[in-house]
């Protein structure tokens, strides 16, 4: 199966959208077109083909057509058959992913919090089942509506287009995070981490995770790269950051207490880590959080 992966830094760029209902018998045409389509069951089966792969959709379906391709039905559908339809166009940053690609993406994102694979950008698969269409419907629903509204900004329903996708996307994630043995070594993979982050403030390292678990430094190295998206020092300062970024709020200790609890021997050397990850110093961090408090009261 193919995957489509694309940026949102920018909305995705709404064509058309509407309900179908067919009155008779019915059978998809045949046609290439220049955008993407996707198609939700609701009532019925849909017998559609892209190119040599067939797809029937049932009540609850979700199929991704991709530009370029030829689709067509191969065989008819029933009196009252019925799905949302909707074309879009992506930004230029968009890729296609095959099977073990995408899956590699989702390892990495099921098994690191610290990974931002998907923090700008959406997955949506070629066929799957939603396990929310209630969800989805509603905002289907709210999409047409404002695509029928003729709202001043036609941004709206860009905006609208993209919230859907971004739902598609949970719910394609928390599916594939469902599913077990998906993930070489998970187990193995979970003491690891759950290591790091009880031994974190300590003076820990790969040398002492290779150690603590038997493995060799190099063995280690490559194997948490591997299925974390990111070194191990990495994912380190990662979790120290974010301790520390918690400490700036929640207390009143001093930025070199702060340094020093959470293992780092050289504050100004937690310093510079900190405006690495943040962009700003921890001084400007604790002040910018108070600023933001003040206003919300």
């Amino acid at each position: 199966m193919y995957y489509l992966k694309t940026d949102i830094t920018k909305p995705l760029n709404f064509l058309s959208a509407g309900v179908f209902t067919s009155d008779t018998v019915w059978q998809h045409m045949e046609r290439v077109i220049d955008s993407f389509e996707i198609i939700i069951g609701i009532r019925g089966n849909i017998y559609i083909q892209q190119d040599d792969d067939r797809f029937v959709l049932g009540e609850g379906d979700f199929l991704l057509l991709l530009p370029g391709h030829t689709h067509s039905g191969y065989a008819a559908s029933a009196k009252g058959t019925s799905f949302f339809w909707l074309h879009f166009q992506c930004n230029d940053n968009h890729i296609i992913l095959d099977e073990k690609e995408a899956v590699e993406d989702i390892k990495l994102t099921n098994n690191n919090p610290y990974f931002t694979g998907f923090e700008d950008k959406i997955l949506l698969p070629g066929f799957f089942h939603p396990f929310n269409l209630e969800r989805l419907s509603i905002l289907f629903h709210q999409l047409l509506h404002v695509s029928e509204s003729n709202y001043y900004t036609r941004h709206s329903m860009n905006y609208f287009l993209t919230s859907l996708a971004i739902e598609l996307t949970e719910q394609t994630l928390s599916q594939a995070s469902g599913k077990k043995g998906n993930m070489d070594g998970k187990e193995k993979l979970s003491t690891i981490i759950e290591w790091l982050n009880i031994h974190y403030t300590g003076h820990i390292s790969l040398t002492s995770a290779a150690y603590e678990f038997n493995y060799t430094k190099e063995y280690l190295a490559r194997y948490f790269k591997k299925h974390m998206g990111m070194s191990m020092q990495e994912y380190i300062n990662k979790i120290r950051i974010a301790k520390a970024r918690e400490l700036l709020i929640q207390s009143d200790k001093n930025v070199k207490e702060i340094s020093s609890e959470l293992g780092f021997s050289d504050d100004k050397y937690f310093l510079r880590l900190f405006k690495q990850h943040e962009k700003i110093t921890p001084r400007e961090y604790r002040r910018a959080y108070y600023k933001l408090h003040m206003n919300n009261i």
